[in-house]
């Protein structure tokens, strides 16, 4: 115990003297100098290990600092356009259509024969067919074997021939209510309109008698280099007859706002008429005349444009002077003058 005692404290003093200064001996040999350096001994200090927590937090920081995060430019938001749809192209149309197979020489003769005798029947029975007693089903076995064809859908027949004869008809349970006829033919086929020759004015009066009323008058023209027309109408209302015609007219340059026709049934480009059994159609006169078409000023409340245009007012003269004048004369050889609101300037 006494020896491990001294030699604790020889190992104590040893300490002592390393940690005090020591004198620096310069010693000189073969001309070498050796410098002896101090040593300090620093014993160890005791350091405390930093939390994960801060660890991360200065990872963190540090990231934050070195690192640039990139933002994204905000792009607007587009909105896809809606696909168009690719249109169907319509059917063409079909139509339910009884064919003749008649040439069209064949065809026109029947159709001279069918408006030189009507078929033994007078208006408003047109070819045999009669308003308000005729069924409609009757109608193709007759006509599709004399040149038409008939249109079963719009019950409507159309010749094969240029003399522009077209017959629409308005049934009602199968029964034949009224009968539109669309005729006359163009200025380059004048001489084709002698198979209308039947229904020229003077021939209608002859058979038909007075009409109840006409009305005439001078229609509008569109543009300066369109035909200057007349239209007139004759009224058998008792009959439940409607016949028009439209043909050349002009203005009169030595009086003002009036226009003269010459209505001549080889000169006469259209040709209509509605026939219907009397009292079953109330509304005739504005579907075959209405009222939009004619060409007038404002008229004073009350005032109907039937009367403007009536014969009486637009010719200032009489029925009488109607009768006179296309009974008496040579057929074809007739003019009449009458006003017109409408100058075409």
């Amino acid at each position: 115990m006494k020896n491990h005692t001294i030699i604790v404290g020889l190992m104590i003093s040893l300490l002592v003297l390393m940690s005090c200064s020591i004198t620096n001996d310069t010693v000189s040999e073969n001309d070498i100098t050796v410098e002896q350096a101090s040593v300090t001994v620093i014993p160890p200090t005791h350091k405390t290990l930093p939390s994960s927590t801060s660890i991360i937090e200065e990872a963190t920081k540090s990231a934050t600092q070195s690192v640039t995060v990139a933002t994204p430019t905000r792009q607007p938001t587009l909105t896809p356009s809606p696909t168009k749809a690719t249109p169907t192209p319509a059917p063409f149309p079909t139509f339910d259509v009884a064919t003749s197979i008649l040439s069209e020489e064949d065809a026109t003769q029947n159709l001279i024969e069918l408006l030189e005798t009507n078929r033994g029947c007078e208006l408003p029975c047109w070819w045999g067919i009669v308003p308000g007693e005729t069924d409609v089903g009757s109608i193709e076995s007759i006509f599709v074997p004399l040149g038409f064809d008939w249109y079963r859908d719009y019950e409507d027949l159309r010749d094969n021939t240029l003399y522009k004869a077209a017959i629409s008809i308005t049934s009602m349970n199968d029964i034949v209510q009224s009968i539109e006829v669309y005729g006359g033919v163009g200025e380059e086929t004048y001489d084709r309109n002698e198979a209308w020759r039947p229904y020229a004015i003077p021939r209608v009066l002859e058979r038909l008698g007075m009409p109840d009323d006409i009305y005439v008058f001078y229609p509008f023209r569109f543009d300066r280099y369109s035909p200057e027309v007349y239209r007139l109408f004759l009224y058998y209302h008792d009959l439940g007859v409607e016949i028009d015609y439209m043909g050349e007219a002009s203005l009169i340059e030595e009086r003002p706002k009036w226009a003269r026709a010459c209505p001549n049934i080889l000169e006469t480009d259209v040709i209509n008429l509605f026939l219907f059994q009397p009292g079953t159609v109330p509304n005739y006169l504005r579907r075959t005349l209405p009222s939009s078409e004619l060409p007038l000023p404002e008229l004073p409340e009350g005032t109907s444009p039937y009367d403007v245009i009536s014969w009486e007012q637009a010719t200032e003269s009489s029925l009488d002077e109607f009768w006179r004048l296309f009974t008496e004369a040579d057929e074809g050889t007739v003019c009449f003058d009458f006003k017109t609101y409408w100058t075409g300037n």
